[in-house]
């Protein structure tokens, strides 16, 4: 298992046939549980052996897969991260970050130029957001659970 890597891991493409064994071999990494270990068979089999014929792409069967590959790479985004695409680049797909709106947040400190420090109040973090939008999250410990340039 690796660390899950903020930004994107498929760019340029929305062909199912390009994103599923991207998103397969994304699982893959995880520390899956039974539900991501069968859902990654099931791609084993949709794929077939380089011998068969080519898998049909087309097919409601490749476009449920990508949906469940997607949701469950999204099981395992830590606080405030999301899998899929980029809000700005549908064909961007990866790792980014959630808003906090709606989170019951306690400022500590709203610096002038626009940086942000707060307390997740809803789910125990400390968050700092600088003026260019880098963002660290962190356990009120101080264990660093991401952050992103």
């Amino acid at each position: 298992m690796r660390k899950i890597q903020f930004g994107s891991i498929s760019s340029g493409t929305l062909r199912i046939e390009d994103l599923l064994p991207t998103f397969a071999d994304e699982l893959s990494i995880m520390e899956m549980s039974e539900t991501g270990v069968k859902l990654l068979h099931e791609v084993e089999v949709f794929l077939g052996a380089p011998e068969d014929p080519m898998p049909n792409w087309e097919s409601d069967t490749a476009g449920f897969i990508l949906d469940e590959l997607i949701d469950a790479l999204n099981e395992y985004a830590p606080l405030h991260m999301r899998f899929g695409s980029h809000e700005g680049d549908g064909a961007d797909f990866g790792w980014w970050p959630t808003d906090f709106d709606g989170c019951d947040t306690v400022s500590i400190d709203q610096g002038k130029n626009g940086e942000s420090t707060f307390v997740d109040t809803d789910c125990n973090l400390y968050v700092e957001i600088n003026d260019h939008g880098n963002t660290t999250v962190r356990e009120l410990g101080g264990a660093i659970i991401w952050d992103c340039v």
